[in-house]
């Protein structure tokens, strides 16, 4: 019987990904800064300003992988 792949985000660079394909939605530049989990959730900061820093942030539900919260700035 083959196992079931576990669900959720269970890494830093899953997290990333998600918050990436979720931003580039948004905005055509997107450099990855950070990930972190607290509490099931993903923090993701990501710089969307190509010329001055300005950083997006992703809040992800780690077991489920949903989007939770965000805020891209103009």
């Amino acid at each position: 019987m083959a196992k079931k792949a576990p669900s959720g985000i269970n890494t830093a660079e899953e997290a990333t990904n998600v918050a990436l394909n979720f931003i580039k939605k948004h905005r055509w530049w997107a450099r990855p800064l950070r990930a972190i989990q607290e509490n099931g959730i993903w923090l993701v900061e990501v710089d969307v300003g190509p010329v001055y820093a300005a950083v997006a942030k992703v809040k992800i539900d780690a077991k489920s992988g949903d989007i939770l919260e965000y805020s891209i700035p103009q």
